[in-house]
């Protein structure tokens, strides 16, 4: 079948030169218009795409030791239980759907209790439910104090056989689903098309996502070296699977955000019984919303427009450097994705079954779940799910009671009512319990945010301040608003050529136009939402990556004639090659992350530790001196995931422990006597000093005055802390930083100076990290 549907015309003439040169002006903007990657200066996009080859070659054989297919095996644990807990999730999901179908009056035993969409649908927003409820499940364990395997595996097992034995049942009685034994689409868009697919695209489809899944899945069985999952993704769970409960930790703001994701990862450490392995399970698990949220392009592409145009779909999904990137590391914006995509489906599956006038409350409590979902994956999904799915709910329920006659008005009424209700249930069902979290430890249900309306405990005015600070933007002229148009179009460093440039050929398809129309509607609230409410960090626009994913399938599969087809086949495997660059470049230095797919682990976890050099440098010296018995006092440094040593730290949006054990409450320093006694209350032997983070923090989101080299000498005459253990070997050049950090060296970092050689001569110095022995 061809990747199209057949047209009742043909494309015009000026049409086809119009989709070409769009085409072609967009290659020359991305490649040529940004030769070089923003974030990653020193690699050429046009190189990339002439040394693709041999990155891929170098990817799946490594020429160097402590690579290579002999290591795969070390893997297969990691993937076999994040399977294992991928299918109890299918298992909570499919059970949670029938219950779920009652709503519109079904039997709970139903095959189909929801909607009458094909199997594809049906898996992945099943399996999208499941994975919330294992979460939330894993919430409800961890706040009871019940973090355990029998719990966290008995009852989706059990959840599982029930499931399998309501199939059993409904197919030894003969019950038939609602759509074809063949799989194909029941919507009547897709009514007399004749699909002659070759079956050679088909296989090179399934190649390409082979490789891709390849890349994801590899990259995701290795230990991460981003900050922010140091700090708070990976280390959260961490903490909450070492103290057996979840609790608050007042200490780690970042823990009080909805934790989806988190969660999953923290199952992932039950079942392993250990934090750095289970860690490795949540990441594999985590790397499945990728191929999920490309099977849900796949449906949604193939229901209302083709089958050609859900492959293409899928495809462009799964190959963006973005897909990867997120599904290497244990960022939140791969389940959002998944759940955006997700909810997008739901939604428009209910909304037919309205305008139809079909039962469709079961459809809104599943897209209300899926919402929801959305955004206990992040705050952020509230304006990016949970709202432009709230307006097309409300935009269908006016549409269709416009319909209805007068005298049946107020029915109409009761029914827009009540398919609100039950969305509304599905939100409270999936985000309530985070929310309701919150609200018991902290007094607000969005704690941070909101503190102007609801306050918040252990949090003040200028701690809302500095948040706000870090977390908006203020520059709204418009060449900022250009300039994050082209990042996110062209210029970033993990976006695809195809993206956008095949989505905006969507709109020449002569099917289903409105709906193209609001997806593209869709698309340009998820940019303004993301440049006008948020600061701008470039993952933050990523959750729009499966809308515009499947505008491009649309785009791609718009037109069937030999002369679109020859040109888009070349620029195609051309973006193809290029994505395939960026993910397995490795010279001069990795554009993905951290991406040793073939690593082996052991290295792989050596290598993780020295990314935080201070957490690294004090693993080896504690090792050295035989362990280090009492915990670690971090100042500065938050990024403790890796530590093999018991630690206390905070971020840097959280009270300072020094300042609190070590002040007098004025601002000043105690007496040594009441130092000792906090010091021996928290059991604290050591206290390790990242002054590089510290100055990092001083020239972009502030940090306490309190805190200073002069603290610390002072702190040694009084015979609290014995000398530096490090004594200056962490010496790191002035070169380089910018005049405000060298500023706030000669201003109170005086002592820190030093003198280095570098390149063959001497260079100033300072020091980046101190540790000192609790006396």
């Amino acid at each position: 079948m061809s990747l199209q549907p057949r047209q009742a015309t043909a494309p015009s003439a000026q049409r086809l030169v119009i989709a070409l040169g769009w085409l072609i002006g967009f290659c020359v903007l991305f490649f040529l218009g940004t030769p070089q990657l923003p974030n990653n200066s020193e690699v050429h996009r046009i190189g990339l795409l002439g040394q693709s080859p041999v990155h891929l070659l170098d990817a799946l054989d490594p020429p160097i030791d402590g690579m290579g297919w002999s290591y795969l095996p070390q893997r297969l644990g990691v993937w076999l239980t994040a399977g294992w807990l991928l299918l109890l999730a299918w298992g909570l999901g499919r059970l949670v759907c029938r219950m779920a179908g009652r709503a519109d009056g079904r039997l709970a035993g139903s095959a189909s209790p929801l909607i009458g969409s094909d199997r594809t649908s049906r898996f992945v927003l099943a399996t999208g439910v499941g994975l919330a409820t294992l979460s939330l499940l894993t919430l409800a364990c961890g706040l009871l104090g019940m973090l355990e395997r029998r719990l966290l595996i008995g009852i989706p097992a059990a959840a599982l056989a029930c499931e399998l034995a309501l199939w059993w049942r409904a197919k030894r009685s003969s019950t038939v689903d609602l759509e074809p034994s063949s799989g194909q689409p029941t919507s009547s868009g897709n009514s007399g098309r004749v699909l002659l697919f070759p079956l050679a695209v088909i296989w090179l489809i399934g190649c390409v996502a082979i490789l891709f899944l390849f890349f994801q899945f590899a990259g995701a069985s290795l230990p991460s070296i981003d900050f922010d999952v140091k700090e708070y993704h990976l280390q959260g769970p961490r903490e909450f699977f070492e103290q057996g409960r979840i609790t608050r930790l007042p200490h780690n703001v970042y823990t009080s955000f909805p934790f989806l994701t988190e969660m999953l990862s923290l199952a992932g450490m039950v079942l392993a019984d250990d934090w750095w392995w289970g860690a490795l399970v949540g990441k594999s698990l985590l790397a499945a919303f990728a191929p999920l949220t490309a099977l849900t392009l796949f449906a949604a592409g193939r229901r209302w427009w083709s089958t050609g145009t859900g492959l293409a779909a899928a495809m462009i999904y799964l190959t963006i450097p973005w897909t990867t990137r997120v599904s290497i590391i244990a960022y939140a914006e791969g389940g959002l994705c998944f759940f955006m995509a997700a909810t997008l489906l739901a939604v428009s599956l209910a909304v037919e079954r309205t305008r139809s006038s079909e039962p469709a409350g079961g459809g809104w409590l599943l897209a209300g779940l899926l919402a929801g979902s959305g955004m206990a994956c992040k705050y952020t999904g509230l304006v990016q799910v949970v709202i432009p799915a709230s307006v097309a709910l409300v935009a269908s329920v006016v549409v269709v009671r416009g319909a209805w006659p007068v005298d049946r008005r107020t029915e109409a009424n009761r029914a827009g009512l009540r398919m609100a209700a039950l969305f509304g249930l599905g939100l409270a069902l999936t985000i309530g319990p985070w929310l309701l979290k919150n609200l018991v430890e902290t007094g607000n249900p969005v704690y941070p945010l909101g503190y102007t309306l609801f306050g918040g405990e252990d949090w003040d005015e200028p701690d809302n301040i500095k948040w706000r600070a870090a977390h908006s933007s203020s520059d709204y002229s418009p060449s900022s608003l250009a300039g994050g148009l082209l990042d996110v179009v062209s210029r970033n460093d993990w976006q695809s050529p195809l993206v956008f440039g095949l989505a905006p050929l969507a709109v020449l398809v002569s099917l289903r136009r409105r709906q193209v129309v609001c997806l593209w509607l869709l698309v340009a609230w998820l940019f303004l939402s993301w440049w006008g409410l948020t600061h701008r960090l470039d993952r933050f626009w990523v959750p729009m990556l499966p809308v515009v994913s499947l505008l491009a399938g649309i785009g791609l599969t718009w037109c069937h004639r030999p002369a679109w087809w020859r040109p888009c086949a070349v620029v195609v495997v051309l973006g193809l090659a290029y994505n395939i660059a960026v993910v397995t470049v490795t010279s001069p230095r990795s554009v993905i992350g951290y991406n040793a797919f073939l690593g082996d682990l052991d290295m792989a976890r050596k290598a993780a530790a020295t990314t935080a050099p201070a957490v690294g440098a004090v693993n080896e010296w504690l090792d050295e001196q035989g362990g280090a018995g009492q915990h670690v006092l971090c100042v500065g440094e938050a990024q403790v995931f890796d530590a093999r040593f018991p630690v206390h730290y905070n971020t840097v949006f959280d009270r300072s422990l020094l300042e609190e054990w070590c002040g007098d409450g004025r601002g000043g320093l105690a007496d040594a006597k009441g130092i000792r006694e906090r010091l021996v209350e928290h059991d604290v032997g050591w206290v390790l000093v990242n002054w590089q983070e510290i100055l990092r923090y001083r020239t972009t989101y502030g940090y306490t005055e309190f805190v200073t080299p002069e603290l610390f000498g002072r702190l040694c005459e009084m015979g609290v802390l014995g000398e530096d253990e490090f004594d200056r070997t962490f010496l790191l050049p002035t070169e380089g930083l910018s005049e405000r950090t060298r500023e706030q060296i000669d201003n109170w970092g005086r002592r820190l100076k030093g003198v280095i050689e570098r390149d063959r001569r001497r260079v100033g110095g300072y020091v980046g990290v101190q540790l000192f022995r609790v006396k």
